[in-house]
């Protein structure tokens, strides 16, 4: 396949949670899925966090994944407490974040976006 540089750049990536087992206390369970990244601009991400770091602490609080929301544009394989598929919003990835185990998880899959497994084991 050829590189093709585009203005927007959009892919899916796996994300694999872990969390506490509500069954079996001590222990913990994997639930998966996939989210859509929009890849940003070096510059881009330098700027916000620029701006975040001029910001008053309580600030800087509010807006400590600003980029993560930047970058989230989609999932799927996401479901309610019914087994019904949970379309995205920002509001309900919010929501999301508010639970370590989630962001972890998030953050960690971002973050392997950026430099795949198959780049680092070249190295």
């Amino acid at each position: 396949m050829k590189f093709k540089i585009t203005d927007t750049y959009t892919y899916w990536w796996p994300v694999d949670v872990i969390l506490p087992d509500p069954e079996k206390a001590g222990k913990t369970i994997k639930q998966s899925f996939e989210v859509q990244f929009e890849s940003i601009d070096a510059d881009e991400s330098e700027k916000l966090i620029e701006e975040i770091a001029k910001l008053p602490l309580e600030e800087q609080k509010k807006r400590q994944h600003a980029e993560l929301f930047r970058v989230s544009k989609n999932w799927r394989g996401v479901t309610d407490d019914k087994g019904e598929e949970e379309l995205f919003s920002e509001d309900l990835l919010r929501k999301a974040m508010q639970r370590s185990w989630f962001s972890r998880a998030l953050y960690k899959a971002y973050a392997a976006s950026l430099v795949p497994d198959e780049t680092r084991k070249g190295n």
